[in-house]
């Protein structure tokens, strides 16, 4: 083999061996590159996976407070209406005593268990039968009480309230929740159809 022929041969063993070395670098540059792909993919799922965790949280946290925040305005609401229903109810005692105011009041003392009675607080109305029927006691005036009649014994240790005013603050408890149904049905609805609108 001659000089010339010796260098091809070692120039082609030269180029052979740089194109494999230039194979093998293309082949561990690709496979790092799919690597590499492949864990961005990773990282991008775990962080979308992360981020509607975070989304999820977030959206029930401000749904629990809006929601206890919609109680506690509802509650508000409630408690005000009460109070605005009892003054009402309050003003209206005086009309529920009908025509014969006379006859409610009768029937009223006649519930009164036997004691001596020094002392009657009536509604102004019910003034001059108070006198009548007991002549000897002191007798007061409460526009609040409505109707009906508080009495107290002489030694001031017996009183008993039978006022329309009292008899309202009974049965308040059973009356509130037929007053108030209507309003929450209302209410109710209201919410169900925002609710429809914004899902």
């Amino acid at each position: 083999m001659g000089e010339s022929e010796l260098k091809i041969a070692l120039q082609r063993e030269g180029e052979e061996r740089i194109r494999g070395f230039w194979l093998e670098a293309e082949a561990n540059v690709s496979a790092e590159r799919t690597a590499i792909e492949a864990e961005r993919e990773e990282l991008h799922d775990k962080a979308g996976q992360q981020l509607q965790a975070e989304i999820a949280l977030l959206r029930s946290t401000l749904l629990f407070a809006s929601q206890a925040r919609a109680r506690e305005c509802r509650l508000h609401a409630e408690t005000d209406l009460e109070q605005r229903l009892m003054v009402l109810a309050r003003q209206l005692l005086p009309e529920l005593t009908g025509k014969d105011r006379e006859a409610l009041w009768l029937a009223l003392r006649e519930e009164l268990p036997s004691a001596e009675w020094a002392l009657f607080t009536v509604h102004p109305a019910d003034r001059e039968l108070a006198m009548r029927e007991f002549p000897t006691a002191t007798i007061e005036c409460d526009e609040t009480i409505g109707g009906g009649l508080i009495a107290t014994s002489a030694d001031a240790v017996i009183r008993v309230d039978n006022s329309l005013s009292c008899r309202l603050l009974r049965a308040w408890p059973d009356l509130l929740p037929k007053l108030l149904a209507e309003p929450r049905i209302l209410v109710n609805d209201n919410e169900t159809t925002d609710t429809g609108k914004t899902v």
